[in-house]
């Protein structure tokens, strides 16, 4: 695989993994049960899992890691969170585009 591939591919895959976590209604309770969780320590977790800007740049280092130092990961675990990644811009884009006309 080429390496501008591989990075198009990571990009789409860290940015669907932290919206993932962030923002989709699956992780919610997750995130509400350590936002309820007493000290600072959870309060900073709490703050980082509801933050897609701030997940991206740790599951990219993940990633990373993995692609320099690992003999490689099965194809379908990167693009299917690339293609997933890929869809939801396209989909925002979309009902960005389309506010306020009936369809």
């Amino acid at each position: 695989m080429s390496d501008g591939l591989l990075f198009a591919l990571s990009t789409f895959a860290v940015y669907r993994m932290a919206r993932l976590i962030a923002v989709d209604t699956i992780s919610e309770r997750p995130r509400d049960w350590l936002s309820r969780q007493p000290g600072r320590v959870s309060r900073e977790l709490s703050y980082l899992v509801s933050c897609a800007w701030c997940l991206g740049p740790w599951f990219a280092a993940a990633l990373t890691v993995v692609l320099a130092l690992g003999p490689g990961i099965p194809l379908p675990l990167l693009w299917w969170p690339a293609i997933g990644g890929g869809a939801s811009i396209l989909t925002s884009a979309d009902e960005r585009m389309n506010r306020g006309q009936h369809g």
